[in-house]
């Protein structure tokens, strides 16, 4: 363990950097990932590793845990800097969580280790890449998923309308993620069998070399059925999120929103916008609180004929939820699914609710709207939702496809603060725009609002932290990706057989003996 543990540590503050800094050259951040990537697949080869398994298991677990605290640093901004909580508290939920993490990859280290076969380029092509995009996915839903960080959103917003995101609309992320793997593994078995330095340097170079190449080969436009335009208004407020619920700034918040949405013609040819979108919350009230502003508006908007989605709290029967509802000339409530843990609901007994609250810090629950919802109308667009924290879910989103000509994602990225997480949150996004095969219109508080075509790349975006509006006139499009037909369990399912069934099924025919002796492999 006194070298897989340092080992590991590097390869997760290399993969850390690679989503914590967003040079104008996407492709260094690439290159950084690939290479913390490159020192964890090899911590689950080898003689080494088959050795002491609870070594790789060990190294993997610093790999996340340090990834984590740093790519994720975030968080202490939104406990402490924003909310008010103590120190001990926000570096403590920082390292918890990426604690929680690393447990995934140090599962997957030692199954890999343990059960890797006896032939480099399986183990390395095949089944190692395979457990890893397994532990991905398993941190991605369990305990309602987090799968912030993962191999895919390193590849698919750095080569964004390139050769290698026509892979987003056949297998979603974990395709992407499950290609980059495999880069990585190739980067190892050349590190491996190179009988010199020379000649693992330009076996080095040339591979990654090729891959980047391919990588700059532009793709074509989709082949998505096009049913008109929809012109847009995507209106940012620029509103701190230390000021947005202040009595004394309710009433500037309107104002500035309403400024921004009809205070200045659009600036495209046309008469004006037929959609306006506002963030998530954008109105920091109930819908009941507001209920003769909505109407007021809802009269005016359809006088003029054009649609606002904007974002409010609503009440029902079942609870509060966090909604983005249609005024004017459309229709239509989505109620958000996905919630945020220890955000937006509180697992916890009443005593430590309590606790939270003396803290200065949220504690009160939000109820989720349900699994299946109608897209949103706006004038003749039909437009799926998401809602902050669920543009990271890809399974989810591809249900609204094909129904849904659009896709709107709405967020409030103000308790991050001018960090990284705005442009991790972004990437993230732009990933379901390649996956569902529709325009992404982003619309944000703080930052950062963008819109993006559907090979991920962005069209035209706003700066962090200043309010204005983004005019964009996107196509409707009609048709269905593979992945909206049958979402990630291809993928999955493949990963089991290389990473799981495969090497049990070599283990068995074996008698259970470990693949390799001390002699048979060079390291």
């Amino acid at each position: 363990m006194k070298r897989t543990i340092p080992t590991g540590a590097l390869a997760g503050l290399l993969w850390a950097a690679a989503f914590c800094f967003y040079p104008q050259w996407t492709l260094l951040r690439w290159f950084i990932g690939l290479a913390g990537l490159t020192l964890l697949l090899s911590l689950w080869s080898g003689v080494r590793a088959a050795k002491s398994p609870r070594a790789a298991a060990a190294g993997s677990f610093a790999f996340g845990l340090c990834a984590f605290s740093a790519g994720c640093y975030w968080i202490y901004h939104s406990v402490r800097i924003v909310s008010g909580g103590p120190v001990a508290l926000a570096i403590a939920l920082v390292v918890l969580l990426a604690a929680i993490m690393g447990c995934w990859y140090a599962l997957g280290g030692y199954w890999a280790a343990r059960m890797q076969p006896k032939r480099p380029w399986v183990a390395l092509l095949l089944v190692l890449p395979s457990v890893l995009v397994l532990a991905e996915w398993l941190r991605g839903w369990v305990f309602t998923g987090f799968p912030w960080l993962s191999a895919g959103y390193l590849t698919a917003p750095a080569f964004a309308g390139r050769l290698p995101t026509i892979l987003a609309p056949l297998g979603g992320m974990y395709l992407v993620g499950l290609a980059t793997a495999m880069l990585a593994g190739a980067c190892v078995l050349v590190w491996r069998i190179a009988p010199n330095r020379v000649r693992r340097a330009t076996g080095l170079l040339a591979l990654i070399g090729a891959a980047a190449g391919l990588g700059q080969i532009p793709l074509s436009e989709p082949n998505g059925q096009a049913l008109g335009q929809l012109h847009a208004r995507l209106v940012q407020g620029g509103i701190p999120q230390e000021r947005k619920w202040l009595g004394e700034q309710f009433l500037p918040t309107l104002d500035t929103y309403e400024q921004l949405s009809f205070g200045q013609p659009m600036e495209s040819a046309g008469s004006g916008p037929t959609l306006i979108v506002w963030p998530e919350v954008a109105v920091p009230q109930t819908q009941d609180f507001v209920r003769d502003y909505i109407d007021e508006m809802d009269r005016l908007l359809r006088a003029r004929r054009i649609a606002l989605a904007l974002g409010i709290l609503t009440e029902t029967d079942a609870g509060r939820h966090n909604s983005l509802i249609v005024l004017g000339d459309g229709e239509g409530i989505y109620h958000k699914h996905h919630l945020v843990p220890f955000g937006e609901f509180f697992p916890v007994p009443d005593g430590i609710r309590d606790w939270l609250l003396s803290m200065n810090l949220p504690a009160s629950d939000l109820v989720p709207g349900p699994s299946e919802q109608a897209p949103l109308m706006a004038g003749d667009a039909f437009c799926g939702v998401s809602i902050c924290y669920e543009a990271a879910f890809g399974s989810e989103q591809r249900r609204w496809a094909p129904a849904a000509q659009v896709l709107i994602n709405v967020s409030n990225d103000g308790w991050f603060g001018d960090t990284v997480a705005l442009e991790q949150h972004l990437d993230m996004a732009r990933v379901r725009a390649m996956e569902t095969g529709r325009y992404l219109l982003r619309v944000t508080g703080t930052g950062i609002t963008a819109a993006v075509d559907p090979r991920g790349r962005i069209i035209d975006r706003l700066p962090k932290y200043a309010a204005g509006f983004l005019d964009v006139s996107v196509p409707r499009l009609a048709g269905t990706t593979l992945y909206v037909r049958y979402g990630e369990w291809p993928v999955v399912v493949l990963c089991l057989l290389l990473g799981i069934a495969l090497p049990a099924a070599g283990r068995i025919r074996k008698g259970g003996q470990p693949p390799f002796t001390p002699s048979e492999e060079r390291e």
